[in-house]
């Protein structure tokens, strides 16, 4: 059975480049940036390996990893006047089934408006958010593949630029399921939507089919790594990282992510390193992620567990 579900997951990928379309432009771009400092230090291969709430935006089914309930925040300062964030809950439900919920948010400011003439006419704004509806069961088919849990998300997404709105909804469908004390593989297909429309134009959004694995090396060691095959963009990412625990107080990260356009951003696109710290119940993630010319982004993650 373990051989047969690493087969079903290569063959989804594969079909996903058969079907793959040109390159295009996807609406609600916004859902395509990391949130979480623990994934992004390691660059975004965390889909096998989400035990906590960022299981939320990387593979929904890996909730049943949690222990306890938890809540997070992150705050990403992005490019120039762009601040992201996230904000989170997961917790419990009953035996088999967990919850969770989470807001993304991305905002711009101070954005110049003029006219055809090039007059100024003030500034205006531009605010993303995502609304994220999680639930997971555990053992969903003992009888089938002992062990494997899966699990959806719900997103409810608002546009805003300047005083022009758009909503729509989306779907993420996930799997995981820990082949052995070592080895562990998910699937995730995210952002299943009918699109966004500003306007009289509907733009599909970033429909997403994400592979990975994680295996731990040795005890306080695991690698990991994603692919993801971004549908309507016709883009591939591949990110390896991993991450290494020092007496469950200090965790260090790293990883890179191949698929950037290094020739104009420069070969530290990609890359990313960080740092978590435990204490009192407490955990602090700090993430490093440069883009070459476009500047370095911070993440900072907060969580607490109860």
């Amino acid at each position: 059975m373990k051989k047969i579900f690493a087969g079903v997951v290569c063959f989804l990928f594969l079909c996903s480049l058969s079907f793959a379309k040109g390159v295009g432009s996807t609406g609600a771009q916004f859902l395509k940036i990391g949130m979480g400092a623990r994934p992004l230090a390691m660059a975004g291969a965390f889909g096998a390996v989400a035990d906590d709430i960022n299981a939320i935006n990387y593979n929904p089914a890996s909730l049943t990893r949690i222990e306890k309930k938890e809540v997070s925040a992150t705050y990403l300062k992005y490019f120039e006047d762009v601040n992201a964030g996230f904000i989170g809950y997961a917790g419990i439900l009953a035996e088999k089934h967990y919850i969770g919920a989470g807001l993304t948010y991305l905002q711009v400011t101070d954005i110049e408006k003029r006219d055809l003439n090039e007059t100024k006419l003030g500034d205006f704004g531009a605010t993303d958010m995502a609304l994220s509806l999680c639930y997971a069961r555990k053992d969903i088919a003992d009888s089938l593949l002992k062990d494997l849990s899966v699990g959806g998300n719900l997103k409810i997404i608002n546009q805003k630029i300047d005083t022009d709105t758009a909503f729509t909804v989306a779907l993420d469908i996930s799997a995981y399921y820990p082949a052995d004390e070592k080895l562990s593989l998910v699937m995730n297909i995210q952002n299943i939507s009918y699109g966004i429309k500003f306007d009289e134009e509907t733009d599909p959004l970033p429909l997403n089919i994400k592979v990975g694995a994680a295996y731990k090396l040795i005890k306080d060691l695991t690698v990991a790594c994603d692919l993801d095959e971004y549908i309507v963009d016709n883009k591939l990412y591949a990110s390896i990282g991993a991450e290494y625990t020092v007496k469950e107080v200090l965790a260090l990260r790293s990883g890179y992510r191949f698929g950037y356009d290094t020739d104009s951003l420069g070969g530290l696109a990609g890359l990313g390193a960080g740092a978590g710290f435990k204490f009192w119940g407490l955990t602090v993630d700090y993430a490093f992620v440069p883009f070459g010319d476009l500047g370095d982004t911070h993440r900072v993650s907060f969580a607490a567990k109860f």
